[in-house]
């Protein structure tokens, strides 16, 4: 009688909990969003590697799953998601996979084109009027 009492009693006390968080170079964050978009990616760049075909390069996969698992950690981290938000943006961020590598060759590619242009206008100095 006196355990289904003090049971009840325990039941009925609120419990304040609070998120695990913790801390990497002084940045909080909640650590099972970060594993499970982690997760997330590994497993789908496995997918993606095992269905290669033709002459598979392992170190670029590695490289291209680790740029994966890092992007997708601090796109986790500095938007808070919850688990399932996590795993789907690692799922997505591990798609894409070497399209990361192009995006970001493009857009510092077309960068270094516009400060060159401008930097050769600037060399030639004004035009001649006829």
């Amino acid at each position: 009688m006196r355990l289904l009492a003090a049971a009840g009693a325990a039941a009925t006390i609120p419990v304040a909990t609070q998120p695990v968080t913790w801390d990497f170079l002084g940045y909080p964050y909640q650590p099972g969003p970060v594993f499970i978009s982690i997760i997330a990616v590994a497993i789908t760049r496995a997918i993606v590697f095992l269905q290669t075909k033709g002459r598979r390069q392992i170190l670029l996969d590695v490289l291209i799953s680790t740029l994966c698992a890092l992007v997708a950690a601090l796109w986790t981290q500095a938007h808070e998601l919850g688990l399932l938000a996590a795993g789907v943006t690692g799922i997505g961020i591990a798609a894409i996979g070497i399209g990361i590598i192009s995006m970001a060759k493009g857009q510092v590619g077309a960068a270094i084109r516009t400060g060159a242009q401008a930097m050769l206008k600037a060399l030639a100095g004004p035009p001649n009027p006829p």
